[in-house]
């Protein structure tokens, strides 16, 4: 295995034997300036097919997190019988490090549809459990179990990115519409090789499964939607017409939760956030 490129002092992008790129985990394999050749021993971890917007991001994302999160995928490809798209790594890895967000700045979201993830993705769920208990474990945090069925929605969606049927077509359409009216909004152009893009469009396939499937989460965070709608009013604009751009093609209303969550995502894909 030859290394050709440093993430991090603990990820390295590797070439191997046939010449295929593969992304390495392994303590200390980023010490030695590339290229070298790598003993087999020090890789903990491989995963073929990252994508470039992925690995180029692994460097804003803390290195405790991405190895549970590469825990909780291994954990994953034991459980399944389907591929994992191999990107899910560094986006349940970014998922990870915004509930701990959340969770220091008490900001509490709660996922009413729970129940229906337990009965209707048995399997999943149960990957999420053994991750948001691997990640209270290992980071010392007490995250609330509606994490547990986030992280199984991620395994879900990752299961399904490479589904090349009509209505996973159709639903790209959808999220294209939805970036044009943000980039009308806000006179920019959204980076489509960024990860903040990729993001945002895996967010926007969980919110168009939910409308699809009438299972839209209902207001639980009033007040703190209230608050943003006053704070973020152009980002409130923005996601009202995508609300009623939503509404004229898939006939279903947004609840007020399901807002807060869209205003959330447009704030990020904006790179408004900052790490305070």
């Amino acid at each position: 295995m030859r290394v050709i490129k440093n993430i991090n002092n603990n990820v390295s992008v590797c070439l191997d034997d046939n010449q295929n790129e593969v992304v390495v985990f392994g303590k200390g394999v980023g010490f030695i300036k590339p290229p070298y050749e790598i003993e087999e021993s020090k890789i903990q971890k491989m995963y073929y097919g990252i994508n470039d917007t992925y690995i180029s991001m692994i460097n804003a994302i803390s290195g405790e997190i991405l190895d549970v999160s590469a825990d909780i995928i291994g954990y994953a490809q034991e459980k399944l019988q389907n591929p994992i798209n191999p990107n899910c790594v560094i986006t349940l890895a970014d998922h990870i490090q915004f509930a701990i967000k959340r969770y220091t700045k008490n900001i509490e979201i709660d996922l009413p549809i729970i129940n229906d993830i337990k009965h209707l993705y048995a399997v999943e769920m149960d990957i999420g459990e053994f991750g948001l208990e691997l990640i209270n474990k290992k980071l010392q945090l007490d995250l609330p179990q509606e994490e547990a069925a986030y992280i199984a929605l991620h395994i879900l969606n990752a299961e399904m990115m490479d589904d090349k049927s009509k209505r996973e077509k159709n639903a790209t359409d959808v999220i294209n519409e939805i970036i044009e009216i943000i980039e009308n909004e806000f006179d920019f152009k959204v980076d489509k090789k960024s990860f903040d893009y990729s993001r945002f469009v895996s967010q926007m396939h969980y919110l168009l499964k939910r409308v699809k499937e009438n299972k839209l989460i209902e207001e639980k965070n009033g007040k703190l939607y209230a608050a943003l709608r006053d704070d973020w009013q152009q980002i409130y604009t923005c996601c009202e017409k995508i609300c009623s751009y939503l509404k004229d093609n898939m006939e279903k209303e947004l609840t007020d939760e399901e807002r807060l969550y869209l205003m959330l995502h447009v704030d990020r894909l904006l790179g408004k956030e900052k790490d305070e």
